[in-house]
């Protein structure tokens, strides 16, 4: 969609209210015909001398007019402002709605920062081109036509005198509006970069501080800002000559008047009154015209905000309800993958998932292992459509993944991620995110299950403790746990436990295991890890290798087999043995020798 057709398709939602605005702008530009013909009429009643009830009258017309002008003028505004403050409203809303729809492939390749500088400064941009900006359109015509008009009947000569520097207008329009469009855009995208480059900083401090980058990124952000910088001045250099050059039109128009105007006047072709009348037209005049530049500006602005806006609304979700989609509400949770391949690009040098099979009955749970690579999170990002799936490759209660209601598929699954993301609030209401109306019970039962519930009531304000950005105030196990928690308080027919136990001891990984068997009761359970404690009664396990299903069995069985499994078994088990050895180490150096050893 254009620029043009999308702000057209925004105006058209409060069409009414821009028509009341129209209207009152209107108004304004038709009296404001009303002071200069006071101004007049005044002068007149001066030339007579004779009757001062009469001047006295005429003044009174005159502040009459002013203040009916400045009445409509703050009407006008008011409506007009107040209707771009409801677009701004609408267009931030369809974007935040459309970036929840879009899939995880899209934010890997925008940024945040640039994201975030769209929803906030070229929403500014469209809005202040809907507010001002709509309203100078509509004002400045009619204010010309109107004055324009009346200074023809009142004398055509010093009329045409006055609109012969205007058309140099169309000029200077055509000439700075092609530079400040680009010029405007250009600093838009490199606003969105200088945000961007701001808050994978602010996200990443620790980062930077434990390898001692702070000077290095402290210096891109210089130079970034220097990029930003020279932007807004080139902007601005182009509006500053074009509001010159526009300034440039009264003040010519007031010199041919002034010669021309005092010579008529001599000879008895004009009066005294018209000439004045003449002088404050221009000079009302100057300020709109100045304005012209500025809605000029203010388009360019919003244009390109427009068309930065339209580079994320106009991406189709690739993940959506379908057409023929079933009409359900709930899903059970028995699924069955069928020869499943998975690429994120075609530009992949081999898939990410090649022919995986698998089949989960409802209440098993399916444990899930393999090498960093080999595809473990991939495989259960697909089951809740996080990403792309192919058509005919998963199946759920017998039905196609993709002809499953997104909401009811979702709202059927609890899943952990790998990366145990909390938002910028309490932990209660991290834990209650997906359960909004959870009591506290429900809350600390969850945390209870999670393993997490000393730790939380430990701190000064227990469940109502601000977690910071991403949890920052949280190590990374407690972060994990809460994550858990937050899926564990929710009655979900499967749950999706993606490497959701890395983060813990092995003793606190027992515990939540133990306490994930009756949580796993009657639903389906996929379970991502590492270390193979966490999968050792599952019902099912597939070992991935480089997108494959190498091995697949029961842990007795796969440790007897004696592949890629059995050899991460021993290996753990040995890691385990050192370590249980290095923790009898300090106790034995710590106890006395038996008597008679050692001396002579």
């Amino acid at each position: 969609m254009s620029p043009v057709a999308r702000l057209l398709s925004y105006v058209r939602r409060v069409r009414r209210r821009y028509v009341v605005g129209a209207i009152l702008t209107a108004l304004y530009a038709i009296a404001f015909q009303l002071v200069p013909l006071s101004v007049r009429n005044v002068w007149v009643e001066i030339e007579a001398g004779v009757d001062m009830r009469a001047i006295g009258l005429a003044a009174a017309l005159l502040v009459a007019s002013a203040g009916l002008l400045g009445i409509l003028r703050l009407l006008s505004r008011m409506s007009l402002f107040q209707t771009a403050r409801e677009i701004e409203y609408g267009i931030r809303n369809d974007l935040f709605v459309h970036l929840q729809r879009l899939p995880q492939s899209f934010f890997g390749q925008h940024r945040t920062g640039d994201l975030m500088s769209r929803a906030v400064n070229d929403i500014n941009s469209v809005r202040m081109f809907l507010g001002m900006g709509f309203m100078n359109v509509v004002q400045l015509p009619v204010l010309y036509l109107g004055a324009f008009g009346v200074m023809f009947w009142i004398d055509w000569v010093l009329a045409t005198l006055v609109m012969l520097p205007y058309p140099l207008f169309v000029v200077i329009a055509r000439v700075f509006g092609r530079r400040m469009h680009a010029a405007a855009l250009a600093a838009q995208e490199q606003l969105g970069a200088l945000s961007a480059r701001v808050q994978e900083n602010a996200s990443g401090v620790l980062v930077v501080r434990a390898y001692a980058m702070e000077d290095r990124e402290s210096a891109r952000f210089g130079r970034d800002n220097r990029r930003l910088y020279h932007r807004h001045v080139e902007l601005a250099m182009i509006q500053a000559w074009m509001g010159a050059t526009i300034r440039m039109l009264p003040a010519l128009a007031m010199i041919m008047v002034l010669f021309a105007g005092g010579r008529r006047v001599q000879a008895g072709l004009v009066a005294q009154a018209d000439l004045w009348a003449f002088f404050t037209y221009i000079f009302m005049l100057t300020f709109p015209t100045f304005m012209l530049g500025w809605v000029i500006a203010l388009a360019q602005r919003g244009l390109a905000g427009l068309q930065r806006l339209g580079e994320v609304l106009d991406v189709v979700p690739s993940i959506a309800d379908r057409p023929d989609v079933e009409p359900i509400e709930r899903v059970e949770g028995r699924v069955e993958v069928r020869d499943l391949d998975f690429s994120y690009s075609d530009a992949e040098r081999r898939p990410a998932l090649s022919a995986v099979h698998l089949s989960a009955e409802l209440g098993q749970t399916i444990g899930i292992v393999g090498p960093i690579g080999s595809g473990k999170s991939t495989l259960v990002n697909l089951i809740p459509r996080v990403l792309e799936v192919p058509d005919g490759a998963i199946f759920v209660d017998g039905v196609d993944v993709n002809r499953l209601p997104l909401q009811a598929l979702r709202s059927s699954i609890a899943m952990v991620p790998q990366e145990s993301f909390l938002f910028s609030t309490t932990i209660a209401e991290n834990i209650r995110f997906g359960c909004p109306d959870a009591s506290l019970e429900e809350v600390r039962d969850a945390a209870r299950r999670a393993y997490i519930l000393e730790e939380i009531e430990a701190f000064p304000h227990g469940f109502e403790t601000f977690v910071g950005e991403r949890g920052i105030t949280l190590s990374g196990g407690q972060r994990q746990r809460i994550a858990l928690a937050r899926a564990l308080i929710l009655d979900p027919a499967m749950l999706i436990l993606d490497d959701a136990l890395s983060s813990v001891d092995a003793q606190t990984e027992e515990g939540i295991l133990k306490s994930l068997r009756a949580a796993r009761a009657g639903r389906t359970c996929f379970i991502v890890a590492h270390r193979l404690s966490a999968v050792r009664d599952a019902h099912h396990i597939l070992v991935l290798d480089l997108g494959c299903v190498v091995e697949e069995g029961t842990h007795e069985e796969l440790v007897r087999k004696g592949g890629i499994y059995a050899g991460i078994h021993r290996q753990q088990q040995l890691e385990a043995e050192i370590e249980a050895g290095a923790r009898k180490l300090p106790d034995a150096a710590a106890s006395p020798p038996p008597l008679g050893a050692g001396g002579e």
